[in-house]
């Protein structure tokens, strides 16, 4: 059983009642998004906040994790899914690892990132501005 705290979504600092569901987060934290990683900074599927559960059944040897991707239309999904269950499945605990992606209706926003990839991703973006010295359109309208 999962320990959220009020963020709704497993992050680098949800704590679990079971070794074997901390160990599950552990590899999760070995899962790269494709995206990032073509960008030339990855990030781990923890850190972006792509995994929105963790449930674990040690008596079947079973872990269930649920995703919620950037995108409905993900091309990187069953890459994404295959890592997950290799490395899930790699403990030696779990047995089988069940993946599943979320589709209620939730919409990942940058919010669901851990605190440090936001601080490292707004510095990116300021880099970027800075160095294309361009004036973003909110400083250009506050200025008239």
């Amino acid at each position: 059983m999962t320990v959220i705290d009020d963020t709704g979504h497993v992050t680098p600092e949800t704590e679990f009642d079971s070794d074997l569901a901390t160990a599950v987060k552990g590899q999760l934290r070995e899962v790269l998004d494709p995206c990032s990683c073509m960008s030339n900074h990855p990030i781990d599927i923890i850190d972006l906040g792509l995994v929105d559960d963790i449930a674990v059944d040690e008596a079947a040897r079973e872990a269930r994790i649920d995703i919620l991707l950037t995108s409905q239309r993900c091309m990187y999904v069953l890459d994404i899914t295959d890592e997950i269950r290799e490395r899930v499945e790699s403990l030696s605990g779990i047995e089988t690892a069940d993946v599943h992606q979320v589709t209620s209706g939730k919409v990942w926003t940058a919010e669901r990132m851990s605190e440090e990839q936001q601080t490292e991703r707004r510095e990116r973006f300021e880099e970027r501005i800075e160095a294309a010295d361009i004036t973003p359109y909110a400083e250009q309208s506050s200025e008239s």
